[in-house]
């Protein structure tokens, strides 16, 4: 029942002005976001509505993830600054983080930004977290590490799940400012990557408004230790979580 693991939205911050000739600077950062970094509320408890419709709580007490493969790029395949390092972040922790600057990058848009969240090794070096996190990600090749716990009220539920999936994502754009990010000649730009702990508790990967619900996941453990591993994840069927439960859609991926 392991389903869409996480997804990232890059929010490009335009300056207004394109620049034409010379060179800018780049900031790039990372962001969790309240849901991250405080909780995941059940949906009538929440200021807006949003939640999970269950009635579950979730808090993370570690989110680590694996960034890096950065290229800033045009269309014609020019590249204006790229970075190949990675880096681990614990996106609990109060944010925005800082990625990495560029310097001298050319002064004008820039329509291609692309990263990976990808699979951790032993070249790995740490964004904002110590030796022992960097050394959990690095030793078991994981690429998302999410830790915390989940309560209804009268139950509670602690996980520890990580994630070997290397994803890429390209053509990142902002809703308001376009594609990619416009480097002003002699300014800075900054560009802020998203990560949405909410979607690893989506019930549809198809729908552009899915729900979240953690009931499911509460059932699947099946020793009953209060802790739900993968594994317990793993031997569930989604076609056999009760209709009050779901249904889940899971659009034409081939998810058990």
């Amino acid at each position: 029942m392991r389903q869409a693991i996480v997804t990232a939205a890059l929010a490009a911050l335009a300056t207004g002005c394109s620049g034409v000739g010379g060179t800018g600077s780049l900031e790039l950062t990372i962001y969790g976001e309240d849901f991250i970094e405080q909780e995941i509320p059940a949906a009538g408890s929440s200021e807006g509505g949003e939640g999970f419709v269950d009635g579950w709580t979730v808090r993370f007490s570690r989110f680590l993830l694996c960034l890096g493969d950065i290229v800033v790029a045009d269309h014609g395949g020019g590249v204006g600054a790229e970075d190949s390092s990675l880096r681990v972040f614990d996106l609990h922790r109060p944010g925005p983080h800082e990625v990495v600057t560029f310097d001298d990058v050319g002064a004008k848009r820039w329509p291609e930004l692309s990263f990976a969240i990808a699979t951790a090794d032993q070249d790995t070096v740490a964004g904002n977290v110590g030796d022992e996190d960097l050394e959990l990600m690095g030793d078991n090749g994981w690429s998302v590490y999410a830790e915390g716990n989940a309560d209804d009220g009268t139950t509670e539920i602690s996980f520890a799940w990580g994630f070997h999936t290397t994803t890429r994502f390209e053509e990142c754009h902002h809703d308001d400012f376009g594609e990619g990010v416009v480097v002003p000649a002699g300014g800075v730009e900054s560009a802020e990557i998203t990560i949405h702990g909410d979607h690893l508790f989506y019930d549809d990967l198809a729908s552009h408004d899915p729900n979240l619900r953690f009931q499911h996941m509460a059932n699947a453990d099946a020793d009953q230790d209060g802790n739900v591993t993968l594994s317990e994840l793993d031997a569930v069927q989604l076609a056999d979580i009760p209709a009050a439960e779901g249904p889940y859609g899971v659009g034409a991926s081939n998810v058990n």
